[in-house]
């Protein structure tokens, strides 16, 4: 069986967008990100959380280290591919894809199958990102808002692209009107707020739970440097766990938001059919 590279085009399309999101040419000092979206690490409730001993990095660098690695594995496991596995590599990577393709496609339906790397990537490239902060020395990019945020304006803008594709321009804004017509008015403004409201609820869910997880695990590495035994070894199993559900839930909210613009799309066909 052939192996489709769209996971991998498409992850590095989102990377190639993130990094137009996030990134700006300055130099990076003791006190500032190099994004666009610096003040919001400068809310008062992230500089409360962030201890004196504990300073936010540049978590730029880290994501490029995460991409380099990513590309690398993708195209030394996709070279030489047979139709008929003969090689433990193979194996892995078509059920490992096998995997990936047959829950989010039970998510997606027959209709929007096609989609399923979209998702997709959106799990293997966070997964890489929060598995990133269980090496000791290095840091989840995704324990700093602005990654999360751009991570989720991207899944919008993508989900947006695909209802756009699938509805074409009139039922896309008949999706935002909604029924009866004449509430217009009023459901447009709303459908967009909320709209905007799924980017902000991905970006803060990731962003959360990912940061207080790396905050535990450096508080206990001080306190087991303090008395020299490993204490933060338990977390750092807790923290697998946790960064493979909060890949697949950012994943599959993603999904389930492509699914709210295909049913609208499918209500329409049949309407247009009878």
């Amino acid at each position: 069986m052939k192996i489709k590279k769209a996971p991998y085009i498409s992850l590095l399309l989102a990377v190639s967008f993130f990094s137009a999101v996030a990134i700006r040419p300055v130099s990076a000092s003791e006190d500032s990100h190099r994004t666009w979206l610096k003040p919001i690490s400068d809310l008062p409730l992230l500089k409360a959380l962030q201890s004196n001993v504990w300073h936010q990095p540049d978590l730029i660098p880290n994501t490029y280290f995460v991409v380099l690695i990513l590309v690398v594995l993708f195209s030394l496991t996709t070279r030489n591919l047979k139709r008929l596995p003969d090689s433990k590599r193979q194996a892995f990577l078509e059920l490992f894809t096998a995997g990936i393709t047959n829950f989010f496609g039970n998510i997606l339906g027959d209709h929007g199958k096609k989609y399923v790397w979209f998702p997709g990537s959106f799990f293997v490239f966070i997964l890489s990102l929060n598995y990133l902060g269980l090496i000791p020395g290095l840091q989840s990019p995704t324990a700093d808002l602005n990654t999360t945020l751009a991570l989720g304006i991207t899944a919008l803008i993508g989900v947006h692209i695909i209802a756009i594709k699938e509805n074409g321009i009139p039922g896309y804004l008949k999706h935002f009107i909604g029924d009866p017509w004449w509430l217009g008015p009023l459901m447009f403004p709303l459908h967009i707020v909320g709209e905007l409201a799924r980017a902000g609820s991905l970006a803060i869910r990731l962003f959360g739970n990912i940061y207080g997880e790396e905050m535990v695990i450096f508080q206990l590495t001080l306190l087991g440097l303090g008395i020299w035994f490993p204490v933060q070894f338990p977390m750092l199993f807790f923290g697998l766990f946790g960064g493979f559900l909060q890949a697949f839930v950012f994943s599959i909210l993603t999904s389930i938001y492509i699914v709210t613009f295909l049913e609208h799309g499918d209500d329409h066909g049949a309407e247009a059919h009878h």
